[in-house]
């Protein structure tokens, strides 16, 4: 036996139903909407003392270890401080700022966060690589005898910086992959929506 629906007609008919989302969003839609921008705002204010810790850990090695490898430990923390200050920025901020509380707005707003959440992952795992350089640069230093390397700086840099970034990196992968996921979800409702 053959179905004989006219397809067109029916997916006019479905995409012309009045639905509560198209209305407006509803009142749990905006909770969740303005606790993910509380979150990302908490995220920002982290990131930004992370900075501040970062340049006045940089301060107090150009103190502390005056010479010209104090002055590279110094540096490295400078950029940290300025690349997590610019991160933090260009993540957190477009999230911030929203203020398209409409069906298709929410949906959008999903959509972006989760691609400004990827960027900061990716972002953050490079971080993690700058850690492990600047690690290996501490051993190059102490085995070419090129600067008297403290043992307590290489073993906190080996032994404890080193195995969590390394660990950082395997975790934000896993996110990165969730994100991408989710983000393919949201691309294909955002288009159905459209």
């Amino acid at each position: 036996m053959a179905d004989n629906f006219d397809f067109a007609a029916l997916a006019k008919s479905w995409q012309q139903q009045p639905t509560p989302t198209e209305a407006a969003p509803t009142a749990q839609d905006l909770a969740l909407a303005n606790h993910r921008q509380r979150q990302q705002r908490l995220l920002m204010y982290g990131e930004w003392l992370g900075a501040l810790v970062m340049a006045a850990t940089a301060c107090w090695l150009i103190l502390a270890l005056p010479g010209w490898l104090g002055y590279i430990a110094a540096g490295f923390l400078v950029l940290g401080a300025i690349s997590t200050l610019y991160i933090s920025w260009q993540v957190h901020r477009p999230i911030l700022a929203y203020d398209n509380w409409s069906s298709s707005g929410l949906l959008q707003f999903r959509c972006r966060a989760c691609q400004l959440s990827l960027r900061y992952y990716r972002y953050t795992q490079l971080s993690c690589v700058a850690l492990l350089l600047f690690t290996l640069i501490l051993w190059l230093l102490q085995w070419w005898q090129l600067a008297d390397v403290s043992n307590d700086l290489l073993l906190f840099y080996s032994l404890i910086a080193s195995p969590l970034c390394l660990f950082a990196i395997y975790r934000l992968q896993l996110k990165a992959q969730q994100k991408a996921a989710e983000l393919q979800q949201l691309t294909a409702l955002a288009a159905d929506f459209n």
